[in-house]
């Protein structure tokens, strides 16, 4: 350990004092994925350099353009969506803290706020669209993450105007409108994070309500669960009301303990041809339960007003008449879970709070998943025959005493079946880290640098994952052959964006678990491998320096997440609104794509 400290100490030395532009990566002829032309450590840390400065990380690779950055109308940002409305223009639509900004992106390089949807009672931190008959929507949420930043500053978990889920009519972009609201008596902290999804026609809401405070698991409330609704647009006098169903709530009885309640999910319909599985045309929520791993639920029965309106009316009714937990008893099953984390320390246990090894969560706080939007051919680098359906899932991690938090890569095809119910049996490709992140830590816990300002630091957070044709000259293949390549747009908090390659994360994940061992060199190995590119957000190129209020992560940049749209890579920070364009992106600019 002690030459780790001094090998470590002189690479922080090293690397302060290399904050220009650096070439890392380039590509071999041959498609044979990215290559390393340099190697530059972005994660700096120790005396004389300042986390807040943000010209200190004028740093990126080569082949990611900057194109645009807007400060937006107050800092503190979160989640994005980029849209396409029936106008024919685009609009990036931002949490904003104690706001909503809706930015004109349909020149990536003049990007403009043309609308700001002021909610001043609490937190707001994701947004989800929607558009139905020509009008457009956003669902939002109110989260209490700080009761300070309320203004005013009522401070109380059991107000409904601060926690509740609020539906937003956005069709004037210049001044959005408020619809309707649903407020969880029994998640007084609030929801986190939302997704929107259609199912037979129909608008459905998900909101994850990460909070067991005032939960009793015996009378049938779903604890830190679900909440599952349908938007119903024949609703009071033609105005859409949100109308509460149900929810989804974990299999208590096959997770591991620890530290457990649902944080983020995502809602994708089956994306197989095979009308053989038993899961085809279904529709499920992926959800990230922290210590216990992917959790997947089956909402494909759903009550639903024109599949089963005798179940949508009896659960609807008693749910919106009482807001009551204990009538609200629909229940998603759950049919899949995977929390095999990472063994780091080598002792034969995965490493979580039960092992004793949770080490700020670096391999065990499942904090957000993703499913990759089509089902792939994966054959040409190893894996077996047929299309594949993969899940990534990342770590949020708070504070580390080796690593900076893990990303994991599964394979989510394979099922089994037992008296007529499927069930997913995922397994792991690979995993990915911050390249070297091995030789880092930080907050608290960190015996180098022990500062709690620290906290969550380097960790990864949310992503975007994007399925590319390579199938012509104006379309190559800039990965490991075959006529797709799969790319994640991943925000790293203070490490920025960072664009990796999910063929190279199949091959590399084969080829290390050819023996049922993977080293910790192995590992960093395919980490680097994976790199098609990062950047740093530090300010305009016109010279506008970033600030950072709220939700302080003692850093500036703080990336909270990245979007690909349209050729475009639109990266929320909470200073503001970045557009930047990776190389390889350009030839799909106007080319609509299934995304994640």
């Amino acid at each position: 350990m002690e030459g780790k400290a001094v090998a470590l100490a002189v690479l922080l030395l090293l690397g302060g004092g290399l904050l220009g532009g650096v070439a890392l990566f380039g590509f071999e002829d041959g498609n044979e994925g990215p290559v390393e032309d340099d190697w530059f450590d972005p994660l700096i840390q120790g005396d004389g350099h300042d986390h807040h400065n943000a010209s200190q990380h004028n740093f990126s690779t080569d082949n990611i353009d900057y194109v645009d950055y807007n400060s937006l109308t107050t800092p503190g940002n979160a989640e994005v969506q980029v849209v396409t409305a029936p106008d024919g223009r685009t609009y990036a639509y931002q949490a904003g803290w104690n706001e909503m900004h809706i930015t004109d992106v349909t020149d990536p390089y003049n990007t403009v706020v043309v609308g700001r949807y002021y909610d001043p009672n609490t937190q707001v931190l994701d947004i989800k669209y929607l558009e139905y008959d020509g009008r457009e929507y956003i669902i939002l949420q109110n989260q209490l993450v700080d009761t300070n930043y309320a203004d005013p500053n009522i401070g109380t978990w059991d107000d409904p105007m601060q926690v509740s889920v609020n539906l937003v009519d956005v069709t004037d972009k210049t001044d959005p409108q408020w619809v309707d609201s649903w407020y969880d008596t029994d998640h007084p902290s609030g929801p986190h994070n939302l997704f929107t999804h259609m199912i037979d026609g129909e608008w459905y809401i998900f909101v994850a309500n990460p909070e067991y405070e005032a939960c009793d698991i015996g009378t049938g409330e779903a604890c830190g669960g679900i909440t599952i609704a349908h938007l119903n647009f024949a609703g009071f006098q033609g105005l859409p009301r949100i109308v509460k169903l149900g929810e989804a709530e974990v299999a208590w009885e096959t997770t591991r303990g620890g530290w457990i309640y649902i944080h983020d999910m995502t809602v994708q319909q089956w994306p197989g041809e095979d009308v053989n599985d038993p899961r085809h045309d279904r529709t499920f929520i992926y959800g990230a339960y922290w210590e216990a791993g992917l959790r997947i639920f089956d909402v494909s029965d759903v009550p639903h007003p024109v599949n089963s309106p005798e179940n949508y009316l009896f659960f609807g009714s008693l749910c919106y008449a009482t807001h009551n937990p204990v009538t609200c008893n629909w229940r998603a099953p759950e049919v899949g879970h995977w929390d095999d984390f990472a063994d780091l320390d080598e002792d034969g246990e995965l490493d979580s709070q039960t092992t004793g090894n949770v080490n700020g969560g670096r391999a065990s706080y499942i904090h957000y998943v993703e499913p990759f939007p089509v089902m792939v051919d994966i054959e040409h680098v190893g894996a077996p025959a047929g299309k594949r359906h993969l899940t990534t899932l990342a770590t949020e991690v708070l504070t580390t005493s080796h690593g900076t938090g893990l990303a994991y890569l599964l394979d989510t095809t394979a099922y089994t079946m037992n008296n007529g119910q499927f069930h997913f049996e995922p397994t792991l490709y690979s995993t990915w880290e911050v390249p070297n992140g091995e030789n880092h830590c930080y907050g608290g816990d960190c015996p180098i640098n022990p500062d709690p300002a620290e906290w969550l630091m380097f960790s990864p957070h949310n992503f975007d994952s994007v399925w590319f044709p390579t199938t012509s000259v104006d379309l190559p293949d800039n990965s490991h052959g075959g006529d797709w390549d799969g790319r994640l747009y991943m925000g790293n908090y203070h490490t920025g964006l960072w664009v990796l390659d999910i063929e190279t994360l199949v091959a590399r994940g084969i080829t290390d678990h050819a023996d049922g061992f993977v080293t910790e060199d192995e590992r960093n190995a395919t980490h680097r491998a994976a790199v098609v590119g990062y950047y740093v957000p530090h300010g305009s190129e016109e010279g506008e320096e970033q600030t950072q209020e709220y939700y302080d992560r003692g850093a500036t940049p703080t990336v909270w997440t990245a979007e690909y749209h349209d050729g475009f890579i639109y990266i929320s920070d909470l200073s503001g609104l970045y557009v930047v364009q990776l190389d390889i992106d350009v030839p799909y600019e106007g080319m609509i794509l299934p995304l994640g």
